[in-house]
């Protein structure tokens, strides 16, 4: 029996740890082992964050990842000034993702 990668302690899931530090490979070993949803998404939002671009294309081609999660990283990574995490963002499709949540929006 191995460890629960989806445990969260009191500075987050593993998912979040790896990424806070810039660990893609062991980020990659966590999701291959199954990392769940709410770990993906938590770890998105460091990483995006942190400006760290290679665990944000990781993470978001997980399909683990909301819409509004994907939108939440982009404007984060656009307040910090992370280029490099914006313009994956883009290419993995997060503004496809902004799209279809703003079709959902009812403004009236």
């Amino acid at each position: 029996m191995g460890a629960d990668v989806n445990q969260k302690l009191f500075r987050g899931f593993a998912t979040t740890a790896a990424v806070r530090e810039g660990h893609c490979k062991i980020l990659e070993m966590i999701l291959k082992a199954g990392a769940s949803q709410p770990a993906c998404e938590e770890a998105l939002i460091e990483a995006s964050f942190h400006g760290h671009a290679g665990c944000v294309e990781l993470l978001m081609s997980s399909d683990l990842i909301r819409p509004q999660v994907a939108i939440h990283a982009l404007v984060t990574a656009s307040c910090r000034g992370f280029v490099d995490v914006v313009e994956t963002l883009i290419k993995v499709r997060a503004i496809l993702c902004c799209n279809i949540v703003l079709e959902n929006i009812d403004i009236a």
